[in-house]
């Protein structure tokens, strides 16, 4: 039997997807420690907070998780996607 320890699971995909606002969320990323004192460790805004924000503080953010990004889009394209295991 193979060592699982010894290998990597890797996606490889290319396309787009149109999120759906109210069911995207954004976590902070930023370093002020202002928000992480109001707001936790653990910020999270939704799609449409995060489209009203500046460019400026749409930086302090990152999307939560692409995987629900694309089960929950309006419209997508996936292009390419290809699942690999390889050795380390």
């Amino acid at each position: 039997m193979n060592n699982i320890e010894t290998k990597r699971l890797i996606v490889e995909f290319s396309g787009w997807v149109e999120c759906d606002p109210d069911k995207t969320e954004f976590q902070y990323i930023g370093n002020d420690p202002f928000m992480g004192v109001m707001g936790g460790d653990d910020i999270h805004i939704t799609g449409k907070e995060y489209m009203t924000l500046p460019p400026e503080e749409q930086g302090n953010f990152i999307l939560k998780c692409l995987g629900e990004a694309y089960m929950d889009s309006l419209d997508g394209e996936l292009v390419h996607c290809d699942v690999e295991v390889e050795n380390e």
